[in-house]
């Protein structure tokens, strides 16, 4: 088995958003400027402060959740998430969200994760 992550003296953090779009954007279209003008200029950013791990979820318009994105962070500790928001360059990667994204309902959550079946199907991270 795998060693757990308290074995491996290393603890990353997931941080998660969730994003609504302003309702004048159709979905597709919020996908489509969150990855196509958003993620160019946002990806030097993380890779400058030490973004372990990003991945975008994208909501289907099912009727599971109301949100339109989920977007997950892999980070080493907190203060990379401080040093992302306070970069110049994320002004920029970030000037128009405020066209795209109703700040009023972002949702934030922070910790740890620990996986416990990888996609190669092995189990990780179990008691013996």
């Amino acid at each position: 088995m795998a060693a757990t992550p308290s074995q491996q003296g290393c603890h990353p953090l997931k941080y998660t958003v969730t994003h609504y779009r302003k309702q004048q954007h159709t979905h597709e279209a919020f996908i489509k400027w969150i990855v196509e003008k958003h993620l160019p200029l946002a990806m030097p950013v993380f890779k400058k402060h030490g973004v372990l791990g990003y991945s975008l979820e994208i909501q289907p318009t099912w009727d599971f959740a109301d949100f339109d994105c989920f977007i997950e962070y892999t980070i080493p500790d907190v203060q990379v998430i401080k040093n992302v928001t306070s970069d110049p360059d994320w002004a920029t990667a970030t000037k128009d969200q405020d066209d795209w994204v109703d700040m009023t309902k972002i949702l934030n959550s922070l910790g740890y994760s620990t996986p416990h079946l990888l996609e190669t199907g092995e189990v990780v991270n179990m008691p013996e």
